[in-house]
This record gives C-alpha cells, sequence and structure tokens, in this order.
C-alpha cells in the first residue's frame, strides 16, 4: 500500500487486503460452504451494501468512523486505527481555512450561530446535499462524501456525552425556499423542530422586517475559556481568537438577537412554513 497514491486509497487498500486475507484463511480452514468474505458478506455483517463496501475498497467513497468503526470490528482490525485514518482524512478533504474552526469544536462548550442556510450542524443530509451541489456542481460522488463528512461531524458533537450549548439564529427566508426539492424542505423543516426540543439547542427566527449581515459566522466558547469566531462566506473563510475580532462579531451577533423571535414563536414560524410542504 502505496499511502502518497491519497489516504481514499490507502483506506480502501487497508479495507480490501484484511478482507481478502480472511477469506483466504476461511477458505483454508473450510469454515464456510458459501464463498466467504464477499464485499456483500462484509456488508451484510456492517449493516450497509456490497456497493458501499466496493466504494470504500476503491477509494471513491470512504467509510464515516462509524462504517469505520464496524469494519474493524468485522475485519479484525487494531482498534480505532483505521477510524484514526477516517478521522486525518476528513481534516485534510477540509478547505484551509476552515481547518482551525474543525479542529476547535470538539472543544466548544458554546456555539452562537448566525446565517442564511440552516447552520451545517442542524442540517439534513438532503439540505446539504442541495447545498453542496448548488456550491461545486461536481462530480456527485465527492458530493456524497463531503455530505457524508459533515453528518458524521454533527453526529459526533451534538449526540455526544456532553454536548455544547447551541444558539442558531436563522434568517426567516430559509423557512421558505424550496430548499432542491418539496420532500428537501420538509425534511429540513421537521428535523428543526426536533433539535428544538433538545434542551442545550435553541433555534430562533430572525423575522423578514429585521436588518441582517451576509454571509454567516459562529461565535465558539472553548472548554478553555477562550473565544473565538469563524465567518464563513462563497468560497472563502475566516477563523479568528483575537478578543478585539470576537467582540465585534458578539456585538453584531446580540443586534440579530435583539430582533430574533423568541424559541417558542420561531417553533411555531416553523411549524406554520412545514404546511406549505406537506
Amino acid at each position: 500500500m502505496d499511502p502518497s497514491q491519497g489516504l481514499e486509497q490507502y483506506i480502501g487498500r487497508m479495507v480490501q487486503d484484511a478482507r481478502l486475507s480472511l477469506r483466504e484463511r476461511s477458505k483454508k480452514e473450510g469454515k464456510l460452504k458459501e464463498e466467504p468474505w464477499t464485499q456483500t458478506y462484509v456488508g451484510e455483517r456492517t449493516y450497509t451494501s456490497q456497493s458501499r463496501i466496493s466504494d470504500v475498497e476503491t477509494g471513491e467513497v470512504p467509510p464515516d468512523t462509524d462504517l469505520a468503526k464496524k469494519l474493524e470490528k468485522t475485519l479484525g482490525l487494531t482498534d480505532d486505527y483505521l477510524v484514526h485514518l477516517v478521522r486525518i482524512m476528513h481534516q485534510e478533504s477540509v478547505n484551509d481555512y476552515a481547518k482551525p474552526y474543525i479542529r476547535r469544536l470538539p472543544e466548544a462548550t458554546m456555539l452562537h450561530d448566525f446565517g442564511l442556510i440552516v447552520p451545517g450542524l442542524l442540517q439534513t443530509p438532503g439540505y446539504a446535499g442541495a447545498l453542496v451541489l448548488a456550491g461545486q456542481a461536481g462530480d456527485p460522488t465527492q458530493i456524497r462524501y463531503i455530505v457524508d463528512q459533515r453528518m458524521e461531524r454533527a453526529r459526533r458533537l451534538l449526540e455526544g456525552d456532553q454536548p455544547p450549548w447551541l444558539t442558531a439564529i436563522i434568517y426567516e427566508a430559509v423557512l421558505h425556499c424550496g430548499m432542491g426539492t418539496p420532500d428537501v424542505a420538509r425534511e429540513q423543516l421537521e428535523h428543526l423542530l426536533q433539535v428544538q426540543e433538545r434542551p442545550n439547542i435553541n433555534v430562533r427566527v430572525l423575522p423578514f422586517k429585521a436588518a441582517i449581515v451576509s454571509g454567516s459566522f459562529t461565535l465558539l466558547t472553548l472548554t478553555s475559556g477562550r473565544r473565538a469566531t469563524y465567518t464563513e462566506g462563497f468560497g472563502t473563510g475566516s477563523y479568528s481568537e483575537e478578543t478585539a475580532t470576537v467582540m465585534l462579531y458578539q456585538r453584531v451577533y446580540d443586534r440579530l438577537a435583539e430582533e430574533a423571535l423568541s424559541a417558542g414563536d420561531s417553533t411555531a414560524l416553523i411549524r406554520n412554513a412545514l404546511k406549505r410542504f406537506k
């Protein structure tokens, strides 16, 4: 295996070699009557499909950390070795300007987000896919990979043992756009209502009448007590832990929060918008 060919291919060869090694051993020992350790067989044992295992082995669509853990257990690989490689690969595939933000996210105890779209941590796969397609218009397998990363990041952060406090202010227009298809819109709005019920998540809607700022930004409070801000626009972004920069965005966020609806009123508005897509 040559790591220089890319981590995706390196991981794929590792999985394939482990599977084929088990296949040869099982054949020699005659443990299974049918042909053992095919991609279909591994897919069944990891609760996925043959085509997904094929994508992993060719490096087309690498595994997320959840599938990596299942592959480690199924193929007898060293615990967390494949998982760590997958996480390194995810870091490398992120745009340079976003890497400090992605690295700091697991350290966040509080997140305050504003955007003209649903924030990444609260997006559904369909909604995220529509955004990535609109912004990249690239290879479908690459789009799927980016979406998988985003979903994995949200799952690890928001479903962990100590999820951060998250307050998201979203512009009202988000509730009325098609988001690709009515089904995608319905699923995303339903997801916002579901996360709104969590004690650590607050979704507030900024009404049409309020003044807005372009782009999106997130304020992070880290476990160390330090604070940071991450801003993002189309094809660009910036991360900073400079006090002056953080305070600037804090003041902007405070003004937006003053104009935003309460969580209760926002929930009612989301429910009403959802009716348009049913």
